[in-house]
């Protein structure tokens, strides 16, 4: 009976292994990679790695140009933090720190076989300078050393933006493109309803969202 127990035990477990999402993670994001293992999209599906599911992963191997590489393209521009990649345990593989200038600041396994560049796709003007985080609208992971014909699988993967202080005024709601009417507080803030506003730095709910996801392999998650 207490066998039994076990296995019901870790039955369970094996279907509720799921990801909790991090502060400040960036939920509106389009995947795709340079191409899917066996052209299996139901088991290597870029999106696996971005459904907070520990038991789904993506597989990506070379495309055409020779090297396996994941693509995460965000709603729009974002000061980048930190980008996680997740063990099947949810804990991180390896996380890549950012400054203004790149996110090469890397810990964990094989950090020497990979690198990770943001970069900017989509013209953006008036960009406050920050020195922890980078800004961009597009996160590329490239397999550089070890066995790259065989590409690499990720189980789950997060990208962090930079987040600030929240600043509130009682005299107006925020304006429509996020930006409070009242205050001189820098970042982009939260359109609330009411006379009291609270206006949140990064959590402008995106007006222009992908309409989709262009390119081979791609998914988009909401």
């Amino acid at each position: 009976m207490l066998c039994l127990l076990i296995i019901l035990l870790l039955f369970y477990q094996s279907f509720c292994a799921v990801r909790e999402r991090e502060a400040g993670e960036i939920t509106q994001v389009c995947v795709e990679h340079s191409a899917t293992r066996d052209n299996n999209e139901e088991l290597n599906s870029a999106g696996h790695a971005i459904d907070l599911d520990l038991t789904t992963s993506s597989g990506t191997v070379p495309g055409s140009d020779g090297t396996p590489w994941f693509k995460i393209t965000l709603d729009k521009v974002n000061c980048i933090e930190e980008v996680i990649w997740y063990s099947n345990d949810g804990n991180p593989r390896i996380t890549w720190t950012c400054t203004d200038t790149d996110c090469s600041i890397c810990v964990g396994a094989a950090c020497s076989n990979y690198i990770l560049t943001v970069s900017t796709e989509e013209a953006v003007s008036d960009l406050s300078p920050v020195n922890d985080c980078k800004h961009g609208d597009t996160v590329k992971l490239e397999k550089i050393g070890g066995t790259i014909t065989k590409g690499f699988t990720v189980i789950e993967i997060a990208v962090i933006r930079k987040q600030e202080a929240e600043c509130t005024t009682h005299d107006s709601a925020c304006n429509n493109d996020g930006k409070s009417t009242t205050l001189n507080c820098p970042g982009r803030y939260t359109n609330l309803r009411g006379n009291t506003s609270t206006c949140q730095y990064g959590q402008v709910a995106p007006t222009n969202q992908p309409s989709d996801c262009k390119g081979k392999n791609a998914i988009m998650t909401k």
